[in-house]
């Protein structure tokens, strides 16, 4: 009974949402063509609004694809300018160099114009001046003529005085040499035992036959001797020897001393030989 129940409710229902549907179809159907007339315009505004939005995008492109070339175009312009103004400000530096250096020049020049102008005023003053130093020089090579003159005069009697200077020293070194103890004499004149220098010995002798109107000292000391060949005109130093009551006279003699220069006698170059034995190769004498 209540599946009957049911079906028959179930049955009712379908019945009534029937007579309701099929009631209200043809403003169901005027609305429906309506909508779909509204909605088919509304695709074909929405279509030329696509189509507008479209032409709209490519319009953009293109016009972004100038403003990008205005750019880099705009870029490559400014990169031009900043060089152009890196070659003013360098032209402008390099001008400012070239002005500081006419600025230079023009301050040399001045300054050398006004060297020009005291030059050539100290040459005026020179010129006003060389009268007067042309007449002062004229006094002084008069001067000058008058001293040489004076000059030659005092010449002459220098010579004349140098002449007789040179007579008197003549009658002096022959008075000298006519000064000597006459009737001495040196009783051997030895060499000492020991060189005293590279080359020297000392030689010395024993003063003999003193006359009475001499001293021993100042008779060794003006007597002559000759050693090995020179004359020598006086002893170098006088002195009494040790335990002798003779004075004795002493020389340096530099000359013909070679027994006071040291010598090699021999050079030898040997080489050792099979037997052990040392032979000389080569001999050399030096003295």
């Amino acid at each position: 009974m209540r599946l009957f129940g049911s079906i028959a409710f179930l049955i009712i229902l379908a019945q009534a949402f029937a007579f309701i549907f099929f009631y209200d179809l043809p403003s169901k159907l005027e609305e429906y063509s309506n909508a779909t007339a509204r909605m088919r315009e509304e695709q074909g505004a929405m279509r030329n609004e696509a189509n507008h939005l479209e032409s709209e995008r490519i319009a953009l492109r293109s016009e972004s694809n100038r403003l990008e070339e205005e750019r880099l175009a705009l870029e490559s312009a400014t990169l031009k300018l900043e060089s152009e103004r890196e070659a003013l400000e360098s032209a402008i530096h390099h001008s400012e160099m070239e002005r500081s250096r006419l600025e230079q020049e023009k301050q040399l020049l001045e300054d050398e114009r006004q060297s020009s102008e005291q030059e050539r005023g100290a040459l005026e003053d020179e010129r006003q001046l060389s009268e007067q130093e042309r007449e002062a020089l004229e006094v002084v090579i008069h001067r000058s003529k008058l001293e040489r003159l004076q000059f030659e005069r005092e010449k002459q009697l220098l010579e004349q005085e140098r002449e007789a200077l040179r007579e008197e020293r003549e009658r002096w070194e022959k008075a000298r040499e006519d000064y000597y103890p006459r009737g001495a004499f040196w009783g051997g004149v030895l060499p000492a035992v020991d060189c005293r220098a590279y080359g020297k010995r000392e030689y010395w002798g024993t003063l003999e036959n003193i006359p009475e109107d001499w001293t021993d000292m100042n008779a060794c000391m003006n007597m002559p001797v000759e050693i090995k060949g020179v004359s020598i005109r006086r002893p170098d130093r006088c002195s009494y020897a040790e335990g002798s009551p003779h004075i004795h006279g002493y020389w340096m003699v530099d000359w013909n001393q070679s027994d006071c220069k040291p010598w090699h006698r021999e050079f030898h170059d040997t080489v050792r030989s099979q037997s052990d034995d040392w032979r000389p190769l080569n001999r050399t004498h030096a003295t």
